[in-house]
C-alpha cells in the first residue's frame, strides 16, 4: 500500500529570491561553496532583518523606487 502526504497545508511556504550574481558569490562564498549553509544564511539574514523592523518599515520598503526618486527631486528644487 502506497503512503503519500498526509491532507492539509504544509507549514512552511517555498519562496523563490532573485538576487544580482554577483551577490550570490559573495554569500555562496562565506558559506563555503556549500548550497544548503548558503539557504540557510539566506534564511538568518531575512529572519534577522524581519526581528528588527516595524510594520512601518516593512511597508515602506514595498513603495517602489521611483517615489524615492521623485521626493528626491523635490528636496532638491527646494
Amino acid at each position: 500500500m502506497a503512503r503519500g502526504r498526509k491532507p492539509g497545508k504544509r507549514a512552511n511556504k517555498t519562496v523563490r529570491l532573485s538576487i544580482p550574481k554577483r551577490l550570490y558569490y559573495i554569500l555562496y562564498g562565506v558559506a563555503g561553496n556549500n548550497e544548503q549553509k548558503l539557504n540557510r544564511l539566506i534564511r538568518l539574514i531575512i529572519e534577522e532583518k524581519l526581528e528588527t523592523a516595524s510594520v512601518a518599515e516593512l511597508a515602506r520598503m514595498l513603495e517602489p523606487t521611483k517615489r524615492e526618486k521623485e521626493e528626491k527631486e523635490e528636496e532638491a528644487e527646494v
